[in-house]
Formats: structure tokens, C-alpha cells, sequence
């Protein structure tokens, strides 16, 4: 099989009889005289040549590409919430280049030298590592609960009202002593807010509360050092045959998932022995039932605000430094 020639612009040029010039104007909606216009025009559909758009986009700038990073899509948080990016920028005729970081920093920086180097108009990040020193100030970006320096257009959930939402579950459904259990980057950004929040509520309500954190592993692995470290201390937990915490608020949904699983193998009951709240509010195949009583994150909207804030960016055009998002409760029969 031979291989097929590559139809260009100056063959489209030579097959219409007008300049090279000419069938740029053409393609760049310039004004030319209507009868070279439709030269050209037939020249392309005879010779189904096709504009190479990426090329075009080089050359002004403009590729009408997007790049989010994001730790990986094995997490339902990221796979959903890449899912909403691709719908909103699809609308607005705007491709999605997908950046897997696995939490790892030269990943990261490469990214964000290509999104500078104009391969695409412009990124929006969910990242854990130092890499502010290689952001540029022109750089259209937009920060998923991160916050950056120089400062960057950050989105996030109301993490904060999230994690006092949960400490006021707890506690109004009898709840008498409680624990926030955490694992995750501790770089600054909103997503520590919601330990915050949970410890304002506590000590408001006069109730007894600590919190304990497991490292900077932000993907949960099943059999993983983190997994391994909040099953021991679960254990530990266990006095007399008495748990010591009737209320767990975790950091994740897939947290808590670990914790419901290492609960139920020590013999408690879910949720009458122990209570337990999550946060992100994920289902099933997103789908289906909650998979535990949780904060739900409006995943969709802070897609779509995202991509918005990036476009005014892109654009040139001002955008709120940052975007706070409204959270809710759902129940997934894990508290009473």
C-alpha cells in the first residue's frame, strides 16, 4: 500500500491559480474577491485538503487546548471531576489534554513547562508537590484547592463549613467523643480547612475530639503504608473490648471506606457502635447510593467554574482570586 501525500496549502494555492497569500486569507476568513474565494474553496474540497489546526493554533497563539493535572483517574473524586471539565470545555469547542502526576513533582513541573512553552492555552491543576517556583505570572491557570505563590485563581468546596456540617452530625445523633482522621498533603490550601472547621464545632459544643493524621499519601493504595497505619490504629483503639470513639470524621470517602472495612472485621457495628462521616460524597459508579454518609462536594460546578475562571483567563479578563463552593450532607447509612 503506498503511502498516502500530504495534501498543503501551496498545493491549494497551485490547483486554485492564486498565491499562498491568498488561500491564508481564505482559511483566516480575510477578505478576498469573491471569485478567487471560490477557487479556493473548490480547490480544497476537490483536493480534501485538511487545516491543521494545532499548526494554526502555534502560530497565533492558540492552540484551543486545555491540560488538567490531576494525581491519577483511579480516585472517583478525579475521574469525575475530569469527566465535567471535558463537558464544559466541549462546549466551548475547547479540547482536554489529560496530565497524570501520581503525586510526583518532576511529573508535575514537565506539565507545567509544556502549558508555557504554548502547547496548550492554558492548565488547570490539582497538584501536592512545590512547584510554585515554575509558575509564570502569565500563565492562564486555575487551582483546584490549592493555593499557589505567585497567586493563583483558586476553586475549591467550602471546606471548612464541611467539616464543622460533619462535627454537628456527629454530635447531634449522640455522638460523646469523636476523631477526625486524616491523610494528605499538609501544602497549604483549602482542603486543611476542614480539620479546622471540625475542631471549632467540637470545642463550641463542649465535646470531647482529637484528630489524627497519616501522612501526605494522597491515593490511597489497598494494602498501602497508610492503609496499614489506620488499621494498627484502630486497634489500638479497641479497650476492653470497647471502642474508644463512637463518631469518626474522615478526610475522604475513600478513607472512610477503609475504616467502615477495618471496623466491621473488628466486630462493630456500623453505625450503631460507631458513627462515621466522609467527604466528597461519591457513589457508586456515580450512580448508585452513597457509599457512606458524607460531605458531598459540588463536583460539577466547581468543574464548570473552573473552566470558566480559566477562559476569562485566557482572555485576558479578570477573575476572583478565590471561589468558594457551597457543600451539603448526604446520608449513606453509616450515622444514625
Amino acid at each position: 500500500m503506498g503511502v498516502r501525500n500530504v495534501i498543503t496549502i501551496k498545493d491549494v494555492a497551485k490547483d486554485a491559480g492564486v498565491s499562498v497569500g491568498t488561500v491564508s486569507k481564505v482559511l483566516n476568513n480575510i477578505y478576498v474577491t469573491v471569485a478567487n474565494k471560490e477557487k479556493v474553496e473548490q480547490s480544497i474540497k476537490g483536493l480534501g485538503y485538511q487545516v491543521n489546526t494545532y499548526a494554526r493554533g502555534l502560530k497565533a497563539q492558540r492552540t484551543n487546548t486545555v491540560a488538567i493535572i490531576v494525581p491519577d483517574l483511579i480516585s472517583p473524586f478525579f475521574a469525575l471531576l475530569v469527566n465535567y471539565v471535558e463537558q464544559a470545555l466541549s462546549e466551548m469547542n475547547y479540547k482536554l489534554l489529560i496530565c497524570n502526576s501520581y503525586c510526583k513533582k518532576e511529573k508535575e513541573i514537565a506539565y507545567i513547562n509544556m502549558a508555557k512553552q504554548n502547547k496548550v492555552d492554558g492548565l488547570i491543576c490539582v497538584t501536592y508537590s512545590n512547584s510554585d517556583e515554575y509558575l509564570r505570572d502569565d500563565l492562564p491557570i486555575v487551582s483546584i484547592d490549592r493555593h499557589f505563590k505567585p497567586k493563583v485563581c483558586c476553586v475549591a468546596s467550602d471546606n471548612y463549613r464541611g467539616g464543622k456540617i460533619a462535627a454537628e452530625k456527629l454530635i447531634e445523633t449522640g455522638c460523646k467523643n469523636i476523631v477526625f482522621i486524616r491523610n494528605g498533603s499538609n501544602i497549604n490550601g483549602e482542603t486543611l480547612k476542614r480539620g479546622k472547621g471540625f475542631i471549632d464545632a467540637c470545642e463550641k459544643a463542649g465535646i470531647d475530639y482529637c484528630t489524627k493524621e497519616f501522612g501526605e499519601e494522597t491515593t490511597l493504595e489497598k494494602g498501602g503504608e497508610t492503609e496499614h497505619k489506620v488499621c494498627c490504629f484502630l486497634e489500638q483503639c479497641m479497650k476492653n473490648g470497647k471502642f474508644l470513639y463512637d463518631g469518626i470524621f474522615t478526610s475522604s470517602d475513600s478513607l472512610g471506606q477503609i475504616i467502615i472495612e477495618k471496623l466491621k472485621k473488628m466486630g462493630l457495628n456500623i453505625p450503631m457502635d460507631v458513627q462515621i462521616i466522609g467527604y466528597d460524597g461519591l457513589r457508586a459508579l456515580n450512580v448508585g447510593a452513597y457509599q457512606l454518609s458524607s460531605i458531598k462536594q459540588p463536583v460539577k460546578d466547581m468543574a464548570v467554574t473552573s473552566v470558566n475562571h480559566l477562559m476569562k483567563l485566557i482572555n485576558k479578563e479578570p477573575v476572583d482570586e478565590l471561589t468558594i463552593l457551597p457543600v451539603s450532607f448526604v446520608d449513606g447509612g453509616t450515622t444514625r
